[in-house]
């Protein structure tokens, strides 16, 4: 399922042309039938001009119902359906325009060393403990593929900490918007991404659907949100990092 629906998603264009292209076809048999069938008078002929008739409205019918289908699912579905693993093209990750650096050529993650004193009535020692933990591996990093008003992530902000269903706010309101997608993936592993959902209406400053953060491992990750213009032409990704961490 899906599957299916990254697919309706990602070649909408087509099967819009495709199922208008084949309606109109239809349509014309059916007109054609019809005034055959009004001008047969023999029974045989009635017979076989009706079977025509028949065919073709049924055709029609089955192409609007379809239609329908692509709509609404494009509308309602896609936008709440929770994400899905898909494996994708490699995603460059170095360079301008190209979402944020992955660690490997930045500097964006470092340890440090906080301690943590056990002092108190529970009978704890009181000796300091030093626990090497991640600091936040964010800092001012700036992401050049968000263009405010056009393109942006309103929630979460670079650097927070997220957990629980998260509900994803941005804004896309791109001239000659296709559709719309969002994405993520593992901070050190930008080559492999999960789609979380998609889809064609413009957003200002609302939501995009809702993250189960419950059903990610704990961990450092990108998200990112590309818009595919009607010449299914992608935009410059944009992304931020976040921290998912949910208490186990």
């Amino acid at each position: 399922m899906e599957s299916l629906l990254n697919f309706m998603a990602t070649y909408q264009k087509w099967i819009y042309s495709i199922l208008i292209i084949t309606g109109i076809l239809y349509l014309k048999r059916l007109i054609s039938a019809w005034r055959e069938w009004r001008a047969t008078i023999f029974g045989l002929e009635r017979d076989a001009a009706q079977s025509k008739l028949n065919s073709s409205l049924v055709m029609v019918f089955l192409i609007l119902l379809l239609l329908a289908a692509e709509f609404i699912t494009l509308t309602f579905i896609v936008s709440e359906w929770p994400q899905v693993k898909i494996s994708s093209e490699t995603v460059p990750t170095v360079g301008p325009d190209m979402g944020i650096l992955s660690p490997a050529s930045s500097d964006m993650q470092i340890n440090s060393k906080v301690e943590i004193a056990a002092q108190g009535e529970n009978g704890l020692s009181g000796e300091n403990q030093s626990l090497l933990t991640p600091t936040p591996f964010f800092g001012n990093q700036t992401f050049s593929g968000c263009i405010p008003g056009q393109i942006e992530w309103i929630a979460p902000k670079s650097g927070e900490e997220i957990s629980g269903l998260y509900e994803l706010k941005a804004t896309v309101n791109y001239q000659d918007m296709g559709f719309y997608k969002y994405q993520y993936s593992l901070l050190n592993d930008q080559k492999s991404w999960t789609a979380i959902s998609a889809g064609n209406l413009p957003v200002l400053e609302g939501q995009l659907g809702v993250l189960a953060t419950t059903e990610i491992a704990n961990g450092d990750y990108v998200l990112r949100l590309i818009i595919v213009d009607k010449n299914n032409v992608e935009s410059s990704p944009c992304d931020v990092a976040v921290r998912i961490m949910n208490k186990e």
